[in-house]
């Protein structure tokens, strides 16, 4: 079952190549197929989305070579 964001994840991961070598660090901003911008913060590229596309559906993703997992745990889960 495709989510929210598949097609956007697609987008990305077929132009990473070009991202890392023209903005390696920063964030992107990419709605459909369609990059919207690039931004040296997170913050700035999500204010930019909600003031360009509202509340939709969008991806904002740091550029970097290998993303590293987040781990999170609860102390809310009984076990």
């Amino acid at each position: 079952m495709p989510t929210a964001l598949d097609q956007e994840l697609s987008f990305y991961e077929a132009h990473k190549g070009r991202l890392l070598r023209e903005a390696e660090g920063k964030f992107v901003l990419v709605h459909g197929e369609e990059i919207l911008g690039i931004f040296e913060s997170e913050k700035e590229a999500i204010s930019h989305g909600y003031h360009e596309l509202g509340n939709v559906p969008f991806l904002v993703k740091q550029i970097v070579p290998v993303e590293e997992p987040l781990a999170f745990h609860s102390y809310l889960l009984d076990f």
